[in-house]
């Protein structure tokens, strides 16, 4: 028998019996598809519920166009209708984040159909902005330039902020490590919205705008071996701005998913899962947030939006007041970001900022230390062998009630910071002093009489020495800037000259006021800055600069400060020295010391003394 023959025979064959069992086979069919829809319509148990269940991420954003080319992307608008957010990248942009159930379900009500399809909630409807027509777009765009380059000088003001802590600190500080990081986030939002800015600046005013809303759909889950799986979704269909029906890209359902909902059944289940929430990390408006601080202290972190105040990412306790209690507040380790932009980072109690933290804000300086009830008390120094330090000199460390010592300068040495005021010291006392000023005059004619003597031996030790006036309100500033000159001895080498400014309210008062004080003392400085080539130092003690030295911009903005404050806490303000005791103890020395820290440790020094010496 050739092929030929037999193939006809095999199809022969087959027609015969098809024909035979035609009728049991559509028997058969009728019982598995009877099967099929008694198994859709059986319960659903809670167990199989829940392993079809997913959790959706949802995002969202605007992409603007200038004549078909998409040029920015931004992500929320506020109430006033302004952008929160921007980026020039579609990769860069931190878009608004839903999270939200989802089911899988079938494409076909009686058939397992599902084919990677998931019923989930619908994407938040954008906002009017997408009605605008092209002049419309190119004002709002106008406006936006203006409003990011405001923003974009506030942060700056906080990267300065920042930036000045880092170079005054190292590592050995406390809190060290978490706003050098932040100062690390805060530089990549200067540098990302200065994009933004010039990119704004740059749209041709006759290019056609448009813009369009763009979602992202993401399923996650848990893989057998507890790995998450990320798997993209591709929109398929709304259901009155409800519910989404989505598609994963692979057109596959996972090997362990077995569904029984239909699309009617997933939007149940959808509604009875809950409604969808903000993420996180929409929350921080995509700000990098690590931690270092102890892991000793750490718990649970949740996030609380607080309308009127910001958003709040850390360790929470139940408010025991009466008027709150029982509503979550922060407590423990927890980082605020407030609504204006600001940001504190640090400890909580009930509700308020306590212990360590540092707070920053486009408005204001950085506060970075000890905080007690909300209220900023001041940074707390750890005083070891690494730190710089320094003393002053005047006559009285050579007369005192009535007798005259001589100052051994064979080995001067730091022995004690001072005991009326706490200190914390890390090892035993025995510091290096790095610097020395030494008072030359005061008013116009007071002079000291051991200056020449202790500059002598300052210089021969190898002590960077200064020499510093003490201002009296009883003369005017010119001429006791030029008795100053006259009389103090500066040679090369020399740490910028001092000028020591502190009057009593009284002495203000009948000076003639704040104003007559501050320019007598700025015609000082302005002389001696162009006799000497270098730019004095002014020294005044804290409540003095709050109250009077904050007037004068012109002062603050071109001279360094050195304060005076004697407690437990570092200054508020900028500075170059504190003076942070004035009955601290040094080998050689008879009686009370004035001891001086300064602001930073061996790089800055250096980079002081290279810059202010004369």
């Amino acid at each position: 028998m050739n092929a030929r023959r037999i193939a006809k025979y095999r199809i022969t064959r087959c027609r015969r019996w098809t024909k035979g069992h035609k009728k049991p086979l559509i028997i058969i069919g009728d019982i598995v598809l009877l099967i099929l829809i008694v198994w859709q319509f059986l319960p659903v148990s809670e167990s199989e519920i829940r392993r079809n269940q997913v959790d959706m991420e949802i995002d969202s954003y605007y992409e603007v166009l200038a004549d078909g080319r998409p040029v920015f992307y931004f992500a929320e608008l506020d109430d006033s209708m302004n952008i929160r957010g921007g980026a020039v990248r579609a990769d860069s942009i931190v878009p608004h984040k839903m999270q939200a159930p989802g089911f899988w379900v079938n494409r076909i009500s009686f058939i397992p159909s599902c084919y990677g399809r998931i019923m989930t909630f619908a994407a938040a409807e954008p906002d009017s902005i997408v009605k605008l027509d092209n002049d419309g777009l190119h004002r709002f765009l106008f406006k936006q330039s203006i409003i990011s380059d405001n923003r974009l000088a506030g942060l700056q003001r906080m990267k300065n902020e920042l930036v000045y802590y880092v170079r005054r600190h190292d590592i050995a500080d406390y809190g060290f490590t978490q706003i050098a990081k932040y100062s690390a986030v805060v530089n990549r939002q200067v540098d990302s919205l200065q994009h933004v800015v010039d990119t704004l600046q740059r749209i041709n005013r006759n290019a056609k705008l448009s813009i369009r809303y763009v979602t992202r759909y993401t399923a996650v889950r848990m893989s057998e071996s507890g790995d998450t799986l990320n798997l993209r979704c591709e929109l398929s269909k709304t259901y009155g701005g409800q519910f989404s029906l989505v598609q994963t890209a692979s057109h596959s359902t996972p090997i362990d998913i077995n569904s029984r909902l239909s699309i009617t059944r997933g939007m149940e289940q959808v509604l009875k899962a809950g409604s969808p929430v903000k993420s996180s990390a929409q929350s921080n408006g995509g700000r990098t947030v690590n931690s270092s601080l102890p892991d000793s202290a750490k718990s649970k972190t949740v996030t609380l939006y607080i309308d009127s105040v910001g958003t709040y990412i850390g360790q929470v306790a139940q408010d025991t007041s009466k008027a709150n209690a029982g509503r979550l507040v922060p407590d423990g380790i927890g980082k605020m970001y407030y609504n204006d932009g600001a940001y504190y980072e640090g400890f909580w109690k009930y509700g308020k900022r306590n212990d360590f933290g540092f707070f920053v804000s486009p408005n204001d300086y950085l506060q970075a230390g000890t905080w007690k009830n909300d209220i900023y008390k001041g940074e707390r120094l750890t005083y070891n062998a690494n730190r710089i330090y320094g003393i002053d000199l005047s006559r009285h460390q050579h007369e005192q009630d009535g007798k005259k010592y001589v100052i051994d300068w064979s080995d001067l040495r730091i022995t004690d910071l001072g005991s009326a005021t706490k200190k914390d010291v890390k090892g035993t006392v025995d510091y290096t002093i790095s610097f020395c000023y030494i008072k030359s005059t005061e008013g116009c004619t007071v002079m000291n009489p051991y200056f020449n003597s202790d500059y002598e031996m300052a210089r021969k030790k190898g002590i960077h020495v200064g020499a510093y006036h003490f201002f009296s309100t009883t003369s005017p500033g010119n001429k006791q800037a030029w008795a100053f000159l006259k009389k103090t001895r500066i040679q090369k080498g020399d740490l910028a000259p001092v000028l020591d400014v502190e009057p009593t309210d009284w002495q203000v008062k009948t000076m003639g006021g704040a104003k007559v004080l501050l320019d007598n003392v700025s015609q000082w400085l302005s002389i001696v800055y162009k006799q000497t080539g270098q730019r004095p130092i002014v020294y005044v003690g804290q409540t003095f600069a709050h109250k009077y030295l904050m007037q004068a911009t012109d002062i603050t903005g071109n001279y360094l400060v050195w304060i005076a404050r004697y407690g437990e806490y570092k200054p508020s303000l900028k500075l170059a020295i504190w003076q942070l005791s004035s009955d601290g103890r040094v080998k050689g020395i008879h009686g009370n010391v004035d001891i001086n820290v300064f602001s930073g440790y061996k790089s800055e020094y250096d980079e002081f003394i290279k810059n202010h010496t004369i």
